[in-house]
């Protein structure tokens, strides 16, 4: 029984986990009007059509799953090198300059992931600090546990 439920929560964590990665590879693909994108950096129409292909890639998680579930974080630079491949050099460090302000994508993109992270993480260490100074103030009281000891037993 331990183990089916280690299982399953593994199963729940990592679900989790890469959703969080699935929901930033959805918001490249959303968060920029790659029409406006065409028209700024000149794309022909082979250029245009690759790269709606490439936004039209994963449309559902399970699609996206399949492909990264052993290495959620690796569709950073499958996608960011395919959109290399698809413009010219110039193209790309223009579309780089302006929607990413230099930055690496990979960095834009985890900052919500880090967010999300840190906030719980810090939650959970607030909690348990909170258990064990109730614990170690009772202990003192007793003369054992955590706290230190004054006479010898």
């Amino acid at each position: 029984m331990k183990k089916l439920l280690t299982v399953l929560a593994l199963g729940v964590f990592a679900l989790g986990f890469s959703q969080n990665y699935y929901d930033d590879y959805r918001g490249s693909v959303s968060s920029i009007n790659w029409r406006d994108v065409a028209s700024y950096l000149g794309l022909n129409g082979r250029q245009i059509a690759a790269i709606d292909v490439l936004n039209n890639r994963y449309p559902t998680y399970d699609s996206w799953d399949r492909v990264y579930r052993g290495t959620p974080d690796r569709w950073y630079r499958d996608r960011y090198g395919e959109m290399e491949r698809i413009m010219t050099p110039a193209q790309y460090k223009r579309f780089y300059d302006r929607y990413y302000r230099g930055q690496n994508p990979v960095w834009i993109y985890g900052k919500n992931y880090d967010k999300k992270y840190y906030k719980e993480r810090d939650k959970y260490y607030k909690k348990q600090w909170k258990q064990y100074r109730k614990h170690r103030d009772n202990d003192n009281d007793q003369g054992r546990g955590w706290g230190r000891r004054d006479h010898d037993d």
